[in-house]
């Protein structure tokens, strides 16, 4: 039994990304804003724009959600970890216990 870390080298990698992200909401949030010395040790992103990045994720049929009725198809958020063996994973926003999963076919042979 094997819990895989999508994205990362280790749970420890995680908790470190998430504490140091949190930390640093947490002080913009007080501060208002980042300081001059934050902003100048940053790199500097020009001609930006949105986009949209691939994160390893889940979609299924979901029941018992806060916020997505039953029997409704969801997406979760990136999930962080995940042991299908023992039926669960853990997502950016809450646990989920999984179900079964669909029996993907190799659509070269259809």
């Amino acid at each position: 039994m094997t819990i895989l870390y999508p994205g990362a080298a280790s749970p420890a990698d995680i908790i470190e990304r998430a504490r140091r992200l949190a930390d640093e909401i947490e002080r913009l949030a007080a501060d208002g804003a980042p300081t001059a010395a934050d902003l100048a040790r940053a790199p500097v992103l020009d001609l930006y724009r949105p986009a949209q990045r691939t994160a390893a994720a889940l979609i299924g049929v979901v029941t018992g959600h806060p916020t997505v009725r039953n029997r409704h198809v969801a997406l979760t958020t990136e999930i962080f970890a995940i042991d299908p063996e023992r039926s669960w994973a853990r997502s950016w926003s809450r646990l989920y216990a999984l179900g079964s999963p669909v029996e993907l076919r190799d659509r070269r042979r259809q």
